[in-house]
């Protein structure tokens, strides 16, 4: 289990109360400002206070209608309801908001509609946000909008972008604006944990939490005391990770926020599973899988789901858990792909961007010629000096923004290359890259090895010990091999614990001696860190090329055959093809 991406919704609610004032009436900006406090506080009050400044609405100036609609998203972001968010946020649009208000609504349409799964719409509102950033002196409103590149780096995955700029941005604030330093401690903290560098997270989120509560930011101060609880249960220590939740829980549910609410739920069913307490597991769970099928539940609905056939299991009503089963791999497949959308959706809208501010330019950079041209028959000589360099000015400054576009182009290809847990070549990369490299090695009449690679009762592993141990399973294992490959050795995730690792140029001999090599090097992983003691083994079919081979297709076919030989004579071994398999 990790910490959910749904901290993007909860971090987002606090950044709602960072509204500007921009209004002529003091008493007015008064009353906002109690509401704000209020929403940090007791979201009843801030309800009522909302209620009483609507019916007095024809008092605002336009800059008030704007923040206080705004404010009134933040209790619909709250009870998870993105639509009336996202509704309410355009109503505030249209009072023409200026400078960091301005600014602070579009950032908070982006987060309202990723929670409608509108990704395409909530990347574009990021890219032009992005573009305005340097064109404001406040370096609160570019902390602001990295924050929300860190959200959106978080719905991707992309933890070490996370940390990048979570560094970056509290050395831009520098503790100046407490508010902002305890956003950004929060994102610092749950960087690590993503990275799973658990003795720093747990650290920086007791740091937070006190930072936060010595500012008066009680929210951000439940965050932090959920996210040591998260830490604790990545770490398996079920019981020391309770208390944390249930101090959060309770808190939480003053503010009636519903998604955070849910999430902490899912996860003390997990708990009270492991601790042996059935039917506090089945009460949560209960509650969490009767919740909407929509978008921001789909995770903690899987999550219950698994407990709730690990219930029946342990209860013999296995038909029940069976069904229980069905589900959660169905949501998990949901989730999937949606986390392609969501990155298809990004990389399609950063593109969109790029190339649109390129034509722009271009336009731009055409009519500034023709004007200089035509104006270099009616100045003097000394003028064309001025104009050949305002020419190389202008050819420099598109040659740099070309360049600029190259290099995103090439990094969020990368990304959509990479498996998003171990951070190696995702299946469809990896045999595209591997098929090239086949043809080549063909052409040269060289040798070429597949090995596959599966872990051994890696179920039993999740069952037992908890997906959270498993992730950490599967990137030590990645993590390791990864060291011992060669450079021109491609490394593969193929799906769930099965890896691939094709090796052009590589006899079957060096390939099997090889396999070996990992295999006993994997026997040999310290489980110890991972909070629990068990041994970890693999199973490795080995297979070269033939004369008749065309594709890889055929290697992996009998590299595959050779590895359920493997299994099928007890695992942790290596198997090499041969004619008796077929």
């Amino acid at each position: 289990m990790k910490l959910s991406s749904k901290i993007l919704y909860s971090v987002i609610i606090a950044l709602f109360l960072s509204f500007a004032v921009n209004a002529d009436s003091t008493d007015y900006d008064n009353e906002l400002d109690s509401i704000e406090r209020s929403l940090q506080t007791d979201i009843n009050i801030a309800i009522d206070k909302i209620d009483t400044i609507l019916s007095s609405e024809l008092s605002l100036t336009p800059q008030q209608h704007s923040r206080l609609y705004g404010l009134i998203s933040a209790k619909y972001i709250y009870l998870g309801d993105f639509a009336k968010a996202d509704e309410v946020l355009n109503k505030a649009l249209s009072f023409n908001p200026r400078g960091e208000l301005l600014t602070n609504i579009y950032l908070f349409k982006i987060t309202a509609n990723i929670g409608l799964s509108n990704y395409q719409e909530a990347f574009s509102l990021l890219e032009k946000n992005l573009a305005r950033i340097d064109n404001y002196q406040d370096p609160r409103i570019k902390i602001q909008s990295y924050s929300r590149l860190m959200n959106v780096y978080l719905e991707l995955g992309a933890y070490d972008e996370i940390l990048r700029i979570a560094q970056l941005s509290l050395n831009l604030n520098q503790g100046k604006d407490p508010k902002y330093q305890c956003y950004l401690m929060l994102y610092h903290a749950v960087a690590h944990l993503k990275l799973t560098h658990f003795d720093q997270a747990e650290t920086l989120f007791k740091d937070t939490q006190l930072y936060c509560k010595d500012n008066g930011f009680p929210l951000i101060e439940i965050m932090s005391i959920k996210g040591h609880g998260n830490v604790l249960f990545d770490k398996g220590l079920y019981a020391e990770a309770e208390p944390f939740y249930l101090v959060a829980l309770e808190r939480y549910q003053k503010f009636k926020f519903e998604v955070e609410i849910n999430e902490i739920q899912s996860y003390l069913s997990v708990i009270y599973f492991h601790l042996d307490d059935f039917q506090q597991a089945e009460m949560f769970a209960q509650l969490v899988n009767a919740l909407p099928n929509k978008p921001s539940n789909m995770q903690v609905k899987k999550r219950v789901n698994e407990v709730l056939s690990l219930i029946a299991g342990k209860r013999g009503q296995f038909d029940k858990a069976y069904q229980f089963q069905v589900v959660a791999s169905a949501l998990d497949k949901q989730l999937l792909d949606e986390q392609k959308v969501k990155e298809n959706a990004y990389q399609m809208a950063r593109f969109d961007s790029v190339e649109k501010n390129r034509e722009n330019t271009s336009l731009i950079q055409d009519h500034e010629l023709l004007m200089k041209q035509k104006d270099l028959f009616m100045k003097e000589k000394s003028s064309s000096v001025m104009f050949s360099t305002l020419l190389v000015g202008l050819s420099v400054g598109l040659l740099l923004l070309l360049i600029a576009a190259w290099l995103q182009r090439n990094q969020f290809m990368k990304q959509a290359q990479r498996d998003g847990l171990t951070g190696i070549l995702n299946r469809r990369a990896g045999q595209e890259i591997a098929e090239n490299q086949f043809v080549q090695t063909q052409t040269l009449d060289e040798p070429f090895s597949v090995l596959l690679l599966d872990l051994d009762l890696f179920k039993h592993i999740n069952d037992q010990y908890g997906h959270a141990t498993g992730d950490w399973v599967l990137k030590k294992v990645t993590n390791m091999i990864s060291d011992m490959l060669n450079p021109t050795d491609i490394f593969t995730r193929m799906g769930g614990e099965e890896f691939a690792i094709f090796m052009p140029k590589q006899t079957e001999c060096v390939a099997t001696e090889f396999a070996e090599y990992v295999r006993n090097a994997v026997a040999n992983i310290n489980t110890r860190f991972s909070g629990h003691e068990f041994t970890v083994t693999v199973s490795i079919g080995v297979s070269s090329v033939g004369k008749d081979d065309l594709s890889l297709d055929p290697l992996i076919h009998r590299a595959d055959m050779a590895l359920y030989h493997a299994k099928a004579i007890g695992r942790n071994c290596v198997a090499c093809y041969t004619d008796e398999l077929k």
